[in-house]
């Protein structure tokens, strides 16, 4: 029927580890694509909170804004008329 002597134990070890080995390769890939996944999200998560934030303007802030830019505007016509004299 089937014997089991020292040929027999060989042989079922040798597949029993070539199983086991199998089934840790792809329990490790599958961690390593885990941890990439993992990686890439705390690495936008890092990317998003170090970028300053940008407050929404008010419209008091968008005429302060236009107000100073006129003031630079005549500052600087006043220097260029300035020098061309």
């Amino acid at each position: 029927m089937f014997t089991f002597d020292r040929d027999t134990a060989t042989i079922v070890a040798v597949l029993m580890c070539i199983v086991a080995t199998v089934y840790m390769y792809r329990e490790l890939n599958k961690t390593k694509t885990e941890m990439d996944n993992v990686k890439g999200f705390y690495g936008n998560l890092m990317a998003h909170l170090s970028r300053p934030s940008q407050k929404p303007k008010s419209v008091s802030d968008v005429e302060i804004e236009t107000e100073n830019k006129e003031v630079l505007e005549t500052q600087v016509s006043d220097d260029e008329d300035d020098s061309s004299e």
